[in-house]
């Protein structure tokens, strides 16, 4: 290990009240920004945050907060003056306990009912956190406007690549395409202009998680799962943390499944029942074509493209299919515009 890493890890250690096993900081891999050491209290978890002070702050009460309504999350450790992380320079670093367990399986429908219960019970022991208006001011979402604006960018898109002379294989895929998701666009916008008046109420004080990525959720030794990474909490309708998850499981189909998607759905609703808007809310959010944004916009997003790489085109292929296929199931699942799909 680097000798200057070693002193900054060490430095940082030196501000807890506990022992480190030396040689432990052997096996530490400096490109990281997170390090498991062990420690006379058993194993810890040290992690370079990139978050600043305010939002640390935020997520120390947010998991506290959470954890003493039923979540299950690591538990932040103190400092010996009791703080929650520490700066140096100007680099956060925080520790937190280590919660061993295996990465969910997001092509296992019990681990995925697991997961839908898990982040049911998060949504619901949310409610009732007391927040400032400055928390409120620097992370509450704006659903509307945020499609809104993925909308005005594939329009413009398409505009763009259509005046080309010389089209890709991806130009010619995104044209082939784009009507039909701008169609999707404004029949999820549609739905939403028409009750965005109970937005408001709906959305009171219900924090959403975002960070679905494998590696930060553990189903740990107790059968529990746990929320590893709290960084990117959000004032949210839960109905956007349903659809983040349901277009994760969906990729990894041919096409969209309905039997799979009314079963996440139960098991998201056996927990935390919804109000028939909030579910009006989510089959907006599943018709909009998040998914064929991400890959395009991102593509034409990257300055330094070279040629047309066959794996992406491949991708977008995949995705473009689940895209459209979803309408038609998606309008089944949710049989009349003002029933929940949780009927069985």
């Amino acid at each position: 290990m680097d000798a200057f890493f070693s002193d900054l890890v060490k430095k940082v250690i030196a501000n807890y009240p506990l022992e480190v096993k030396h040689k432990s900081l052997e096996y530490i891999d400096e490109k990281k920004a997170e390090w498991p050491i062990d420690t006379n209290i058993g194993e810890v978890l040290l992690k370079k945050v990139l978050i600043d002070e305010k939002y640390i702050e935020f997520m120390i009460y947010a998991i506290d907060y959470l954890r003493d309504n039923g979540v299950f999350t690591p538990e932040v450790l103190t400092t010996k003056l009791g703080d929650g992380f520490v700066k140096i320079k100007d680099e956060y670093f925080m520790l937190f306990e280590a919660v061993n367990g295996r990465i969910p399986n997001f092509e296992s429908e019990e681990d995925l009912i697991l997961l839908m219960n898990g982040i049911a019970s998060f949504h619901k022991a949310s409610i009732g956190i007391e927040l400032t208006n400055e928390h409120v001011s620097s992370i509450q979402s704006n659903w509307k406007n945020d499609l809104q604006t993925k909308f005005l960018t594939l329009t413009k898109l398409k505009e763009e690549r259509a005046k080309i002379k010389y089209q890709n294989e991806i130009d010619k895929l995104f044209l082939k395409n784009i009507n039909t998701v701008l169609m999707q666009c404004e029949k999820a916008l549609a739905i939403i202009d028409k009750n965005i008046a109970e937005v408001v109420e709906e959305t009171a004080k219900t924090l959403c998680y975002q960070n679905f990525d494998v590696n930060n959720l553990i189903i740990g030794e107790d059968g529990n799962l746990y929320f590893l990474n709290m960084s990117s909490l959000k004032i949210e309708l839960p109905i956007h943390d349903i659809r983040r998850l349901l277009n994760i499981v969906m990729k990894k189909e041919k096409n969209w499944n309905p039997k799979l998607m009314k079963k996440i759905i139960i098991a998201y609703h056996d927990n935390n029942p919804l109000a028939c808007l909030q579910y009006q809310f989510l089959k907006a959010d599943l018709l909009f074509p998040h998914l064929f944004y991400d890959v395009f916009s991102a593509h034409y997003e990257n300055t330094e493209r070279i040629g047309v790489d066959p794996s992406l085109v491949s991708k977008m292929k995949k995705i473009i299919t689940l895209e459209i296929s979803k309408e038609r199931v998606i309008s089944s699942v949710f049989i009349q515009t003002n029933e929940a799909p949780y009927g069985r």
